[in-house]
């Protein structure tokens, strides 16, 4: 422990960590199964929290320790993310074709899953080889010891996580996230700024994560935030996904065409999937522009509520000094709707 950390700080770290290390080596049997796309998701979630954690109390461990678990979890991570990333591409194409009334779409889009299935099943030894590295080195039985003897020392003491380093802990780190959060309400404006969309939505990812770890610190008082948060992040994420999905279409008809052509002398094989990758394209652009107006009009739920100067005033800051609040209420009005591509 170092001067930026108290008994009670060290405490609510120890609680949270020792949590999701135990929910993360849970899930790896079922990662390297592969039978349920879940276990993949739990267990990138954990791990993207246990980052978070260690991040944030890193005072609470030691530094060398620390640097080493999240450079391996980092590892695992990465891994999981780009499984999952396919899982839910193949998910969405299955859903697809078992609700797809054009007939011309369908060879397009299932020749697209076949392909998206032959790399997930390539992704799966790079996935069981970092849950096997992460298991061999024992860097969740080392934050499950460490977090333990820091929980047992607090309960011998009684220490509560409701203590002076807590309080300016968690408010900095709140604060400090919902600026971030805040900076990009401008995108909000253009539903072209996919860029800075795709950054807000990790704004907002980071500070549902850093709210998740402060509630014992603020019981009862972060929950229509931590929902709110939730919502934000979930709606986000469906625009990048999208935004993903467009652009990986794009690239994948011209490697096809280019690939095709190669062999064949001419382009008629593709022409006969275009139709699918044409409905896919279509599909995708509907959903973001859909999503987009929800998500405009949820923000400007949210700061009629005074959702953020609220959780300003409950993690200690006065309202209205902590954060940025230009509003795009106005702004957002009359660019809802994306512009046809």
């Amino acid at each position: 422990m170092n001067e930026s950390a108290d008994d009670g700080c060290c405490v609510l770290a120890a609680r949270y960590v020792r949590r999701q290390a135990k929910r993360l080596a849970g899930e790896l049997d079922g990662v390297r199964k592969s039978e349920d796309i879940e276990c993949v998701h739990r267990a990138r979630v954990a791990s993207r929290r246990l980052r978070s954690a260690l991040r944030m109390f890193r005072g609470c461990f030691n530094a060398e320790e620390v640097k080493r678990w999240r450079k391996q979890i980092r590892r695992v991570t990465d891994e999981l993310s780009d499984a999952r990333d396919k899982d839910v591409q193949i998910e969405f194409l299955c859903d697809t074709l078992q609700r797809l009334t054009e007939k011309t779409a369908y060879g397009g889009i299932a020749r697209l899953m076949v392909r998206l299935q032959r790399q997930r099943e390539r992704l799966q030894a790079k996935v069981v080889g970092a849950v096997d590295r992460l298991d061999r080195g024992g860097v969740l039985g080392e934050m499950r010891a460490a977090a333990k003897r820091l929980a047992a020392a607090a309960k011998v003491g009684r220490i509560s996580v409701q203590s002076p380093c807590t309080f300016s802990k968690t408010e900095q780190q709140i604060l400090q996230r919902l600026n971030e959060l805040t900076s990009y309400q401008d995108s909000l404006a253009d539903p072209l700024a996919k860029q800075r969309h795709h950054a807000m939505r990790i704004a907002a990812k980071r500070l549902r994560y850093t709210v998740e770890i402060a509630r014992p610190v603020y019981p009862g008082r972060l929950k229509s935030t931590l929902a709110a948060v939730k919502n934000l992040q979930g709606m986000l994420g469906e625009i990048h996904d999208c935004d993903v999905w467009l652009e990986q279409l794009d690239a994948y008809a011209r490697k096809q065409r280019k690939r095709i052509e190669r062999h064949r002398g001419h382009d008629g094989p593709f022409r006969r999937s275009l139709p699918g990758i044409e409905y896919l394209k279509h599909d995708r652009r509907e959903m973001r522009q859909r999503v987009f107006r929800e998500l405009v009009g949820y923000w400007r739920q949210l700061e009629q509520r005074g959702l953020w100067e609220e959780l300003a005033g409950t993690v200690g800051a006065p309202a209205g000094e902590a954060f940025d609040r230009r509003s795009v209420s106005g702004e957002a009005e009359a660019a809802v709707v994306l512009p046809a591509e």
